[in-house]
């Protein structure tokens, strides 16, 4: 009698710590909160309900997570999709004028010099965002070496020459010679670029560019100020964002994505970069390198 006594008990506590159990994953599978009640009691269903508990809170992560890459791949296409419509529809647009209309030679010439221009745009466009979706989806794998920073400037100095001298800018260079860091020097000179053409684009003739590196303690900071048109206060937080550009430079050539591109390429690299800037008066990008130089001498 007593061993039956005993069995029917304990048959009836491990069926309720079942039900326990099955009412708690069934939470978990509807997203409800979880019943919290014998967490801090020292039986083996409260051991059971936190792990749970944990597996609740990762299960939640992840959906929370999910639900925030379908949004930015939703955004992305969405973005994706208004760069694409303007090229396209002008490209259509003077293709039809051409093959349609009885049009003299030079105004045939004249759009197909404008149709080549919005075929130059789709081709940068589409190379941009190659990059960008190989950096984000890690296929770009970053190889830092010990490299020298004073020939990485003066190599995209090299690469802007032509639009400088065109606007007559006043460019300065104060950049250690012997200066060498562990970076990625194709990468970083791309997001070097990237923020130095910016300053080209924005800044009138005659204007004034100055390339600035200098050893902070833990980071080396290569800095690029101009006396260009400057960015809005309420922009200024905009600027690394993807496809971002503000209505006043919409007359110039570009896309939105080198300034993002050259945040990601820093980023993954363990720097950061960060802008101080005021209207009419110029802009001040900063980028951020570790500084591992210690640890290339000892290695």
């Amino acid at each position: 009698i007593i061993s039956a006594g005993l069995w029917f008990y304990f048959r009836q506590r491990f069926v309720r710590m079942a039900e326990k159990v099955e009412d708690a994953i069934d939470a978990i599978i509807d997203g409800r909160e979880l019943k919290t009640e014998e967490l801090n009691k020292d039986t083996l269903f409260s051991k059971i309900q936190l792990k749970l508990e944990q597996l609740s809170e990762v299960t939640k992560s992840a959906e929370e997570k999910n639900v925030k890459q379908k949004e930015e791949i939703q955004k992305m296409v969405s973005d994706i999709s208004h760069q694409l419509k303007t090229p396209i529809a002008n490209i259509t647009m003077y293709n039809d004028t051409i093959l349609n209309h009885d049009l003299p030679a030079k105004q045939q010439y004249r759009f197909l010099k404008i149709m080549q221009k919005q075929v130059e745009k789709l081709d940068f466009l589409v190379r941009s965002l190659m990059k960008m979706s190989r950096l984000e989806n890690s296929m770009i794998k970053l190889k830092k070496e010990e490299n020298s920073l004073f020939d990485m400037v003066v190599e995209v100095v090299e690469n802007l020459s032509i639009p400088m001298e065109k606007k007559k800018l006043d460019l300065q260079i104060d950049c250690p010679k012997n200066l060498r860091i562990c970076y990625d020097r194709k990468w970083t000179a791309e997001a070097l670029f990237n923020v130095m053409d910016n300053a080209v684009k924005y800044t009138p003739e005659y204007g004034k560019i100055r390339v600035e590196a200098e050893v902070l303690g833990m980071f080396v900071r290569l800095s690029v100020s101009d006396t260009g048109i400057g960015i809005a206060p309420e922009h200024m937080n905009d600027v690394f964002q993807r496809f971002f550009r503000e209505e006043k430079v919409h007359n110039e050539k570009g896309v939105g994505i080198g300034l993002y591109l050259a945040r990601e390429i820093i980023t993954k690299q363990g720097g950061y970069m960060k802008v101080v800037s005021k209207e009419d008066a110029g802009s001040t990008f900063f980028i951020y390198l570790p500084n591992e130089q210690e640890e290339l001498s000892q290695n």
